[in-house]
């Protein structure tokens, strides 16, 4: 065992939030100027506006803040990474539309599985949970309901059968969170959006990295994923302010993320 290793294992978790706060406070400033500067213009580069801006209402520093805590966020005592605003808008959203599937591409932990499980039953939806990850979880709690599959974001139809879809019940909803990279996120959108009904949804998380400038290792990440797949099919889906803008333009960890299909 390393000193580093020794000293944190006689740390208490509460001290090491302590330094782990101590140390961020150190690095912000310099993380904020390189932060700024990356995601200056990104807007300008995304292949398709369609007359919206990409951008949220949300501060810059408050966008660091507010991911601090969904990364140490827990749904009983299981790692939730949910934007605070999205577990609103999901509420709103699984109540209005009733998905009877929801399908999850990256399952982390397996907590936002649960917790959608959990919304479905409260709601009283008879309903599914598949969650897709590269390495699926296994959560303490075990539900018949709730089904992890082994799959890559990018290759889908290696793991995603077509009988296994058929076997899902109607409506939809989709949920992109898988790498936050923009080819990642094109795949599961090119996958994914061919097979919607009118009126289910597709939503696609963690576009907010470009607004904190951490979209440039990712390709342009989410933002420029949802941008192109919306330029290739005019017409198909359609950005939905009413969850988008609901506390302000783009207040959601999932600007111009949530996608309704409109056509088919």
């Amino acid at each position: 065992m390393s000193i580093r290793e020794m000293v944190k294992s006689r740390m208490s978790d509460e001290s090491r939030r302590e330094v782990r706060k101590a140390i961020n406070n150190i690095k912000w400033p310099a993380a904020k100027m390189l932060g700024l500067w990356r995601r200056r213009g990104y807007e300008a580069r995304l292949p398709y506006t369609g007359g919206r801006r990409w951008s949220s209402n949300i501060p810059f520093d408050l966008h660091h803040t507010i991911q601090t805590g969904t990364i140490g966020y827990t749904y009983r005592d299981v790692p939730c990474l949910k934007h605070p605003m999205d577990f609103a808008l999901y509420a709103q959203l699984v109540w209005e539309v009733k998905p009877r599937s929801i399908i999850e591409i990256g399952s982390k932990a397996g907590g936002s599985a649960l917790w959608f499980s959990d919304l479905q039953q409260t709601y009283g939806i008879d309903g599914r949970i598949l969650s897709i990850d590269i390495a699926p979880p296994v959560p303490p709690y075990q539900r018949p309901e709730i089904q992890f599959v082994r799959g890559d974001a990018n290759n889908l139809d290696e793991s995603v059968s077509t009988d296994l879809l058929a076997s899902l019940p109607r409506p939809w909803l989709v949920i992109e969170d898988a790498s936050h990279h923009y080819a990642a996120t094109l795949a599961v959108l090119r996958f994914f959006g061919p097979r919607m009904h009118r009126d289910e949804y597709i939503v696609v998380e963690d576009g907010n990295v470009s607004d904190m400038g951490d979209d440039y290792s990712r390709a342009g990440g989410p933002l420029r994923a949802v941008s192109q797949y919306l330029l290739e099919t005019p017409g198909r889906f359609e950005i939905d302010a009413s969850y988008c803008d609901r506390y302000g333009h783009n207040v959601t960890g999932n600007p111009n993320g949530y996608l309704r299909c409109v056509a088919g």
